[in-house]
């Protein structure tokens, strides 16, 4: 099987109902040699696909073409097989940020390795490292906002009483290699200020709408839900369509802790609405409750797609 065959079943499977993690073996039990995978790395141009971030968490593996399974991170993952053998790699996500909806990561060139020695009852490690498919070449990071550069491509709307504001120092995200990543934007909400929607500056007219693959990726750590949407234009009027609402991440204090890692699938809503003039970006919440502020910080946002 060749590579681009490879590509299209990921394509096809993308967004359905995936592999198990484990497969059991078919036919007569034999003695397996085994491949370990503990974690995935990513190795990126900043200037090109943004910071180096990413929430992989499977394993997608082949051994001589054939597919062997999906295997959740880190995996022992048993092999029928003896001797020397062409093994490829790709990595996996949680679609919309639910567990049981597993995905091959699209945007990425597998990693193989054209000959591990593969021994009954023995463990070979493997440690992937992956790249993205050329920027151009199909692949089209359509846009990026880390909060870093001179203006912020994603404001406030009239239905905030709010604004997004650059912020730095502990409470943004850092980038893991300490390179770039220096400031994260951030909104609060109190009894004063009781909702925002913020929205891309950029009315998108390019954004595939037959069927590719297409995210919207971003870190966030908030203190309550919020919404991630798409606003789009049809015969002259904007429309407002919810895709999905992230849960608070965790809080110390008033301020929420944890950072977390989500790609949200554009795909559907785009082909849903194929003949709309425009589509616009919107991330949304609201104030309620009366004991203390809400936060909302936000970074390394990025709507990316290749074509099929």
């Amino acid at each position: 099987m060749r590579r681009f065959t490879v590509f299209s079943l990921i394509a096809v499977t993308f967004f359905a109902v995936l592999l198990p993690s484990c497969k059991k073996f078919e036919g007569p039990q034999s003695v397996p040699a085994y491949i370990r995978i503990d974690s995935l790395g990513l190795n990126c141009d900043y200037y090109t696909y943004g910071a180096n971030t990413h929430a992989f968490v499977d394993a997608w593996v082949y051994i001589d073409d054939n597919v062997v399974g999906c295997f959740e991170l880190p995996a022992m993952i048993p092999v029928l097989k003896e001797g020397s053998h062409k093994v490829a790699v790709y990595p996996g996500i949680a679609r919309d940020g639910i567990k049981d909806l597993r995905a091959p990561y699209p945007f990425m060139v597998p990693v193989e390795y054209p000959s591990v020695n593969l021994v009954k009852d023995s463990v070979v490690r493997l440690f992937p490292v992956f790249n993205y498919y050329p920027n151009g070449d199909n692949l089209h990071v359509r846009w990026l906002e880390d909060f870093d550069g001179g203006s912020i491509s994603i404001q406030a709307t009239s239905q905030s009483d709010t604004s997004i504001l650059r912020v730095g120092g502990p409470l943004a995200w850092h980038d893991p290699e300490g390179v770039h990543s220096t400031y994260s934007g951030k909104v609060v909400l109190t009894s004063d200020t009781t909702q925002f929607c913020i929205a891309t500056n950029e009315e998108f007219t390019d954004l595939p709408t037959k069927g590719s693959a297409c995210l919207l990726e971003m870190d966030y750590k908030c203190s309550d839900t919020c919404a991630v949407g798409l606003f789009y234009m049809q015969n002259f009027t904007v429309n407002q369509l919810q895709i999905l609402r992230l849960r608070p991440t965790g809080t110390s204090g008033e301020e929420p802790e944890c950072w977390n890692k989500i790609y949200i699938n554009l795909g559907p809503y785009l082909v849903d609405n194929e003949d709309s003039d425009y589509f616009k970006l919107y991330i949304s919440s609201w104030y309620n409750r009366n004991d203390g502020p809400q936060y909302f910080y936000y970074d390394n946002l990025k709507i990316i797609y290749r074509d099929r």
